[in-house]
């Protein structure tokens, strides 16, 4: 057997099936009153392992672990004709805290080795105690806080505290939405002071004594470290979870970046400019240029014989075609615009993910 200790309490007198002493705490009663004084210590502040949403980039000590794009198309809806251009209205970058946190604790955590009693070391108190504590913070039991979620209002269940809005922006005002990160401050369900009684400690007249609540949440600057270092209970934001690196589940609403629909209408109207291109028609009036072909001259009546060859000068007449070159003046009629439209769609996704295993 080897683990952390507990003192097994009991209301009524000793008998034969109701044995007070030492125990063992099993995975499953870590996960209860000691988890709930370790995670409720951990929301409450905020540090490595900590989570949060800004539109200014990561702050010191924290390190990004994705971004939220807000964008809007630069022209009002009914804008025609528009180049359907879009503008980021805010970044919003989602950082973890990633620099070393204290060990603050007050009093080391007994332990069974297969032969004796001992103060566990900080290698076991991570791996047998709070490697189980993390396992029910990512299980998200009722006895636990410190999760995060992405949600327009507070989940159900326990205390949920408001770390951040992160705003998809419509340029007319319709459709704008909110949603908040949220931390989880407080469990659903609070276990009793009986309920599985937490961690002893060796006392200075070595006594076996149980740990106060104050002592186990001091273990908190080595919880938050474990997270850092054993990557259970990182978060990540993303289009899809990571395919790599343990188990990821999505932690709440999706976040979507809805921008406003364009549609291309023909339109009529007049249009004053110039119009550079190939124009095909009817072109009559006076054309200056080179004429390559027969020509048979006609003068005063007389016929004379054809001449071959090029004439440069004015010509006089109607010419059928195509005319590839520049036109300036007024143009009335229809032309097609690209217009903004009322609706929207998706333009990007993203969901924050949490690593669970």
């Amino acid at each position: 057997m080897a683990g952390a200790v507990r003192i097994k309490h009991s209301g009524t007198n000793i008998t034969t099936d109701i044995i007070q002493g030492l125990q063992e705490l099993t995975a499953a009663e870590l996960k209860v009153r000691t988890a709930q004084i370790i995670t409720t210590e951990f929301a409450g502040t905020t540090g490595v392992a900590s989570l949060r949403v800004d539109t200014t980039g990561a702050p010191t000590n924290f390190t990004s672990v994705g971004t939220f794009v807000d964008t809007v198309r630069d022209d009002a809806v009914g804008t025609h004709p528009t180049d359907g251009a879009t503008t980021a209205v805010n970044t919003y970058t989602f950082s973890q805290g990633s620099s070393t946190a204290t060990d603050g604790k007050t009093a080391i955590p007994l332990r069974f080795t297969s032969e004796e009693l001992e103060q566990a070391s900080d290698a076991e108190i991570d791996s047998d105690i709070l490697d189980h504590v993390i396992a029910g913070m990512v299980a998200q039991g009722a006895n636990v806080c410190g999760q995060y979620y992405i949600a327009a209002s507070a989940p159900s269940g326990g205390t949920w505290t408001d770390r951040g809005s992160i705003v998809d922006t419509q340029n007319d005002g319709s459709g704008t939405t909110t949603k908040k990160l949220w931390q989880k401050t407080a469990p659903t369900t609070v276990p009793g002071d009986n309920e599985f009684r937490t961690l002893t400690k060796m006392a200075d007249d070595n006594s076996v004594q149980e740990m106060t609540e104050s002592e186990v949440a001091s273990l908190v600057g080595r919880f938050r470290n474990r997270i850092m270092s054993n990557n259970i209970g990182k978060y990540e934001v993303s289009t899809a979870a990571p395919t790599s690196g343990g188990t990821w589940q999505q932690q709440g609403e999706t976040l979507t970046d809805q921008v406003k629909d364009t549609a291309t209408y023909a339109y009529e109207g007049s249009y004053t400019g110039s119009y550079t291109g190939t124009y095909d028609g009817t072109y009559t009036g006076y054309y200056d240029g080179t004429y390559n072909g027969s020509y048979a001259a006609n003068y005063s009546g007389f016929a004379g014989t054809s001449y071959t060859g090029s004439y440069t000068g004015n010509y006089t007449g109607t010419y059928t075609g195509s005319y590839d070159g520049s036109f300036s003046g007024d143009f009335t009629g229809y032309y097609d615009g690209v217009t903004i439209i009322s609706t929207s769609t998706t333009a990007s996704s993203k969901k924050l993910f949490l690593r669970i295993a």
